[in-house]
Order: structure tokens, then sequence, then C-alpha cells
């Protein structure tokens, strides 16, 4: 079977008719005219042993990318594509997926920075050592060399983008070339640009004997232990496959390795010893002794090329003269960026190693010293999200989080947007609105005559037009086009094919579907089989319609809710869509409407107590120094993290992000906030700031906070005991059905009060993820044995136990289960793929490892309950968990131990 979690079934037919069921959902008559995203990535999944099936399924994602709501799927569904990428792509003749990543890049530069992330983070997983000069654990040769590959492909794709992009919109703004032909000659230009970068990597990537090896004198930098000395050794050393390795002997033992990306080679000065010269990058250093001027200096000049072969973007200033205004503008931006974020973070690491006094001192300073290049953003947002450049920091407005082994830091940060309104050629620009991918591709997807290759007449390119309609070569990866003003369009919708003939007569044509319709006429003979013989047709028996139905009733096409936006008229009669800050345009502040029912009153002494000012007039008074200049000024705002691996609580939000989709689709009366979380290495990264929150521990100590009474008591306090109660408690019982199921499906564990927020309308919001799918502190000695936390102070709240407030909350959880049991292939699906060859501590060890936290999280689902027994069952879940021994004695362990409030 192709698939543990999916296809664990007591009938191979069962089995076989739940891909049939993905088939048809995808191609069939049942596909409701959508690219399902979800279901093509569980499609690539369950038929990833079929290379065939994977390479057509990714042509045909790639071919609809520029629909704005199948590129969105794309991006949500990224952690497991790109963890697809990384350890499917290596057993493959041919690099499919990472064709595929390719051509996606060149239509977001958003999203190869995203992948760019998570590369850099798997890199960190399986290089050779850690960074305090230990051999890696998880070192894997194979997936490190690979990382290291995709992620120079992405750079090339970034800097050389799309060479014919202004001269292919001058011929079609000069009417010498038609929509149709700059349709074709942008699909040309795309995936020729994927294929030239991969023949490239080839060329770079091929496995070869060592370029260049010898024996060396060498000395570690620090000492293994105290008491030991340091001597120089002589070691066998080689550069291979970009790396410096080295042995005991020659052929013998491998001692340790370091990869040369941005590696830096040089004499060292004033030392003891003659010859010596050292290498060192991020992470490791080396001093090497040679026996003679001549050899160390063949050695470093080796050392060097090797360097500079390997990273694009720390090249010569020989290098970039050799690049167009426009490739270089590309490079730039992708430079700048990453190392925006990166020197956003460093800030954090930097004062983790420093006292817990001074820290807070120290951060404004070091904010206020960042280095802000002309065209950077925050990146916690999605392609479709709006562009808002970062103009400067606001150092005033910085807060440190003290904790023992890190250093989180929020902090925030003047953005502007639509501020070039004096731009004649792009008047696009002046859009406050424009996402982000809109605002890089009409920023940067503009290439000059140098790199064009193509006649000011436009032969050589009707040229193309021409061998591209007689050629109708469709083996290589596709991207739908664009216009030069407009990137996306809204031909996401397909209609369904019937495999009964291969014919065009049973394809039914519609206005808005044509490229669709196109696609599926190109290559319905070129579907493999294994997908074509499953298209369900009119011959198909009653048997296997039966089957077909019974097995696949769990899977439901689940939409995946946006980012919330409202929508403010300004002065100048121009809508101005903001989230939570207030925006300056014109010198006029716009305060975003709190959009509750709660009445003024008691707003504000919630308000004060949970922020003291609400996040809408903060913001505005931070702006109040910064109105002047062009566009719309906004704060972004972010906390930082270093010496913390967020990957597990990306994909834990992606999973959260997924169930509020579920609950959506089903029209529950729940609510769960999703927020941003981007991890930008193994140990680094940024979380969007919750605004208008505090911890529930934070709250709680408050001197505002009664005495006695506990929630109850405060909600009394600040909301009375009118409609504004009824309200805020509906917020809370709203947001603990929500939590409270999540929290059940997906294992959540550390439930204290510091990893609980409250807003001021009343509502939970859970962070901190570092436990989930049932890994918890102390593992099998854990307090937390409870199914979710629901403590007596919560139902007290919503009025006790036999309240129909209360009710509610079990009639909507007792819902929220019936639909996960709908949707339960898809999220099975989502885990099992990040399970595969997966780092993250949920599903390491001999405890979650090995399939052990799919297992249980299947039996969350309670996929073996009968379908009359489930109700039941999700009632006996909430008896079992209210007030629980484990949920009391876990908090007041916390109290004990880390001072966390009850």
């Amino acid at each position: 079977m192709s698939s543990q979690a999916l296809e664990e079934e007591p009938s191979n037919a069962v089995n076989e008719a739940f891909k049939t069921r993905l088939v048809n959902d995808v191609f069939g008559k049942d596909n409701h005219g959508k690219v399902q995203m979800e279901k093509i990535v569980m499609l690539i999944w369950i038929f990833r042993d079929d290379p065939s099936v994977v390479k057509f399924m990714a042509h045909f994602v790639a071919k609809f990318a520029g629909s704005r709501d199948v590129f969105a799927g794309i991006e949500f569904y990224l952690p497991q594509v790109a963890h697809m990428l990384i350890h499917l792509d290596v057993d493959w003749d041919e690099a499919i997926l990472e064709q595929f990543a390719l051509v996606v890049a060149q239509q977001s530069l958003h999203f190869a920075l995203q992948l760019n992330w998570i590369l850099q983070g798997a890199i960190e997983d399986y290089e050779p050592e850690l960074p305090n000069g230990t051999p890696n654990p998880g070192y894997n040769a194979p997936s490190y060399n690979r990382c290291i590959l995709l992620l120079r492909n992405i750079e090339r794709t970034v800097v050389y983008g799309r060479p014919r992009s202004q001269e292919l919109q001058r011929l079609l703004d000069t009417g010498k070339i038609t929509k149709s032909e700059l349709d074709i000659l942008e699909l040309h230009d795309r995936r020729y640009n994927a294929n030239q970068i991969q023949e490239m990597s080839t060329e770079d990537g091929a496995e070869a004997e060592p370029t260049f090896g010898g024996e060396l004198l060498y000395k570690r930098k620090v000492r293994t232990s105290c008491y030991k000395p340091k001597p120089w050794k002589t070691r066998y050393f080689c550069i291979q496959n970009t790396m410096l390795h080295c042995f005991n002997t020659k052929g013998g033992k491998l001692v340790r390795s370091m990869p040369l990306e941005n590696a830096l080679v040089g004499d060292v000065e004033k030392g003891k010893y003659r010859h010596m010269f050292f290498v060192e990058n991020r992470a490791f250093h080396f001093i090497i002794r040679a026996n003679s001027s001549k050899e160390k200096n063949r050695w470093m000049n080796a050392l060097r090329e090797e360097a500079k072969a390997l990273d694009l973007f720390q090249q010569t200033e020989e290098f970039l003269q050799g690049l167009s205004p426009a490739q270089r503008a590309r490079f730039e931006f992708f430079r700048n960026e990453r190392d925006f974020c990166r020197d956003v973070c460093g800030i954090a690491e930097d004062l983790r190693f420093h006292d817990r006094d001074t820290r807070k001192a120290m951060a404004p300073t070091l904010v206020k010293d960042l280095p802000i290049a002309s065209r950077v953003y925050v990146p916690l947002c999605n392609s479709t999200g709006i562009w808002r450049r970062v103009d400067q920091s606001i150092p005033t407005e910085v807060k440190v989080f003290n904790t023992k082994e890190r250093c989180p830091i929020l902090m925030n940060f003047v953005s502007r947007r639509g501020e070039f309104n004096h731009s004649k050629d792009h008047p696009e620009l002046n859009d406050v609105n424009l996402g982000v991918a809109e605002y890089l591709h009409l920023t940067f997807d503009v290439a000059d005559q140098k790199n064009l290759g193509v006649s000011g007449h436009g032969d050589d390119i009707m040229q193309v037009i021409q061998e591209e309609q007689q050629q109708n070569d469709d083996d290589s990866m596709e991207i739908s086009s664009s216009t030069h003003a407009s990137l996306w369009h809204d031909e996401g919708n397909i209609q369904a094919w019937n495999n009964q003939d291969t014919d065009n007569s049973n394809i039914r044509h519609t206005e808005d579907n044509q490229r669709v319709q196109k696609f599926l006429n190109q290559n319905l003979r070129k579907m493999p089989k294994k997908l074509a013989n499953r298209i369900v047709n009119r011959r198909m028996t009653k048997v296997n319609s039966e089957v077909l139905g019974r097995s696949t009733a769990m899977l439901e096409s689940v939409p995946i809710i946006g980012e919330e936006r409202r929508n403010i008229d300004d002065d100048e009669d121009s809508v101005v869509s903001v989230e939570h800050s207030s925006a300056v345009s014109n010198r006029h502040s716009l305060l975003p409407k709190s959009g509750t029912k709660i009445d003024g009153t008691s707003f504000a002494k919630a308000t004060k107590i949970i922020c003291d000012i609400d996040w809408a007039q903060r913001t505005a008074d931070m702006l109040r120094p910064y109105s002047e200049g062009e566009g719309v000024v906004e704060v972004s705002s972010m906390i930082v993290k270093s010496n913390d691996d967020l990957r597990q609580e990306v994909f834990v939000m992606q999973m959260i992000h997924y169930y509020k989709s579920v609950f959506a689709k089903a029209k529950l009366d729940v609510w769960l906030k999703t927020y941003r979380i981007l991890s930008i290495s193994k140990d680094t990264g940024m979380i969007e700031t919750l605004q208008d929150a505090t911890s529930v521990n934070d709250l709680k100590k408050s001197s505002d906070y009664p005495a006695v009474g506990g929630l109850r008591a405060y909600f009394e306090q600040v909301y009375g005991t009118g409609a504004s109660f009824k309200e805020a408690q509906r917020n809370f019982m709203k947001s603990l059905a929500g939590y409270s199921l999540v929290s059940y499906l997906l294992g959540l564990k550390d439930r204290h009060n510091g990893n609980i927020m409250i807003t001021n309308l009343g509502q939970l919001i859970f962070i901190d993820f570092g436990f989930a799918m049932g890994m918890a502190p102390g593992h099998e000695f854990s307090f937390e044995r409870a199914n979710f936390k629901l403590t007596k102070e919560y139902v007290d709240l919503l009025d006790g136990w036999n309240s129909p407030l209360f009710q509610e909350f079990r009639a909507l959880f007792v819902e929220g289960i019936k639909e996960a049991r709908k949707n339960s292939l898809i999220a099975l699906g989502l885990v099992e793929i990040m399970m595969y060859k997966s780092n993250y501590p949920c599903f390491s060890g001999w405890r979650y490892g090995n399939g052990i936290a799919l297992k249980k999280f299947k039996q969350r689902l309670l996929l073996s309950v009968p379908d009359a027994q489930v109700a039941a069952k999700a009632q006996r879940l909430i008896d079992q968990a209210y007030n629980h021994d484990g949920t009391n004695l876990y908090d007041k362990f916390q109290k004990w131990s880390n001072g966390i409030a009850i």
C-alpha cells in the first residue's frame, strides 16, 4: 500500500476506492469546477511511488497557479509540498517537484522566500556538524546536498526571472502580438527558464570524485574537554560535493565535515607556526597548517573557488557587473529581505547571551541600529496579502520577554503602502491594497534589452510562437500566464472529463474555463493509466459505486478561510483595507471599528486591564511622528525568537487553520484565532503579534483582577451583568468550544495559563505549540491526561453545568467532532506527510515516532466508533475532561515551579 494512514482499511477494494474517489474529485464530474489543492496534495502523496502520476499532477497544478485561489492553496499546503520536495525527489530519476517549485517561484518572489527558509532549516537539520562542533546525529549526506542544490536553484530562479517579460508586453501594447500569443510566449518563457536552471544545477551537482585532497595538520578551535590539550593532528582533507571533509587517514573514518557555503578562507595573522590558514563559515571554524607556502596557496585557492561556485548570493563584483539591471534588482531585493529577517532575529540571539537585567536596556539601541534596506517587508503574510514596505523601526516600542534560555522580542515598525503616486509606468502601484506578489511582480518582473534574446521588431518572437504552436510540448512544466499589469486571473475552474472516450465531444466548454479545457484536450491521452482508469464512467458497476461511496464518506472538500480585512473610506474616496492597526492616509488617522456589541464603557474597562490601550488607538499614537510622506502609513508588529525551532508550531497552526475552515464550512459558531508563524531557520523565526490580548497568567496577576471569584467575577466587574456581559460570555464560550476541539484533536498539551491568552472581548487564544499530537511535558509521567482543558472556573463562567449556554458548548463540541470525522482523510494525510522522515519532536523518538503519533491521532478522530455512537462518545469526552485532576495538578505544578497563576 502506498499510504499507511489513508489505506489502513480491512479491504483492498476500499483502499482502491479511496484513490478512485480522489481522482474523480479532482478530474471527474464532481469536482465542482474547482482545482481542489488538498486532494491534489493527497494524490501526489498516495501515488508517490509512481513518478509519472506525480509529474502529471504537478503539471496540472502549475497550469492553474495563475488563479488567485489555486495559488493560495499552493501556499497553504506549502509545508507538505516542500516536505515531499525535500524527501521524495531524492529517489526519482527526474526532479519533478523541483521543477514545479521553480515554475511557481517565478509567479511569486514571496513564495520563493518562503521556500528558501524551509530549505534553510532542512540544511541545518542534515548538516554534518552541530554549531558546537560535535557530530550531527541527523547528518544525511544525500538530503543535505539535495537541499543545498534546491536552495541554489531557487536563488537562480529569483535572479534570472523571466527575461522576455518587458519585451513581450511591449509587443502586446503595440499590437504586434495578440493576447493568446502573449500567453504562449510567457508559458514558454517560464518553463524554459526552469529547465535551464535545472540543467545548470545538474552540471554543478553531479556526483564527482574529490576535486582536491591531501594531508594537512589540523587543530580544533576549542578543546573537546577542559582537561585535554589542543594538539596538531595529521588528517586527510578533501574537497568533494561543495564540502570540506576531514578523515583520520586517507580512505579512513570521517572525523568532521564542513559545508563551504559562505565560507571564508584566509591567512592566520601572527600565527605561531608557518603556513597556517583558516576556513570558517556561520557555524564552523578550521585552523589548518600546510607543509609549504606553495601547498597553502593551492589549498586556499581551491577552497575559495569552491565557496564562490556554491553561493550565488556571495558573488564577486565581477558577477554583479554581469547582471542586467532587472536581474540585479531582483538579486538585491532577495538578498536584502533575507538579511533583514536574519538581522531582526539576530537581535534576539545576541541578547540571550546577556544578563537578563541588561537586556531591556540594550534592546532599543539594537533595534534603532537595525539596518533596513529600501524595499523590505515583514513576511508574515501570504502572496495575496497586502504589501507593506518597512520604512523604519520604532525603538521606543520594544518589549523584551525574559526567559531562562531565550529572549523573545516584540518589535514594531513603521510600514508604508501605495506611496509611489508619481509612477507613470506602473500606475497600479498607487493601489493601497496591492498584494505582495502583485507589487513584486510590477516592481521586479521587468527586464532590459541586454538579456532578452529577441529583436525589437519581434521577428524571433513570432518564430517562437510558430514553434510553440507546432510543437505543443506538454512534457515540460507550464504555469498559467498573466498580463504585465495583472498577476492573477480567475480561471481556476475546471470541468469534468470522462475517460469513456478520448475525443473532444465529452468535454463541456464554458466561457470561463477555456484554458482548463485546452489542458484537458491536450493531456487526456497523456494522463497516466493509474489515474485515467479510475475516472468513473457510466459503465461503473453498482458494487463499485457502493464501495466508493462507503469508503470515502470522510473525504470532504474544505475551502481555506483567508485573512479578515475591513475597509475604511478615506478623504480621497478610496477604500483602504485594514486589519487591526490604525492607518494614516493624507495625515488623517483611519481607525478600524471593533465590530463588537459590547458597550463602550465595558470595552474600555476590559481594555484597560488587558492591554491598557487598545491596539487601534495605540498604533494611531505611535504613527503621529511618522505621518509625513506618501501613501498609507501603518504599524507592522511581530515577535522575533531565537534558540527556538518554530517549524512544529508552523505545522500545528496550519492544522488549526484547516479545522477552522472545516468548522466554518459547516457553519459551526465556534471561534479560533489563526496567526502567522514563520520559521526562517532551524532555530530562529517570527510570530505575528496578538493584539488586544494578554495571558490569563498576567490577567490574574493584575492589581485590577478581583481577589475572589475568578473569571466569573472578572467578567462581571468589567462587562457588568447586562447585554455586554452576555456578549463577552458568549465570546468566551465560542472560543472555548473551538480550542477544546483542536486541543483534543491535535493533542495540544502544556496548557497552563501562561500559554492561554484572553482578549478584551472575552475570547481565549491558545499559543505555544511545542507540545502537540499527544506529546506532553513529562511524557508518560505527565499530569496532563485530560482530553482537553475544561476547568470548573470555565464552566462557572458559562452559568454552570446545566445552563443553556454550557449545553450549547456541548452541542458545538459534538458537532465539531462529527465534522472532523467527515474530513478525517485529508487531515490524516496532512499529518502523515509531515511525519515522513520528520525531525519534529511530536513525531520523533520511541514515544511518538514510527507512526505512533499518527495512530493516536486516528484514535482521537473516533473513526472506529459507529456513526450512531459518535455523539455519546463526544459527550463522554466532555464529562471526562471537566475539572480533571490532572489539569488541576498541572496548574499547581506550574504555579510552584514557574509562578504561573491558577
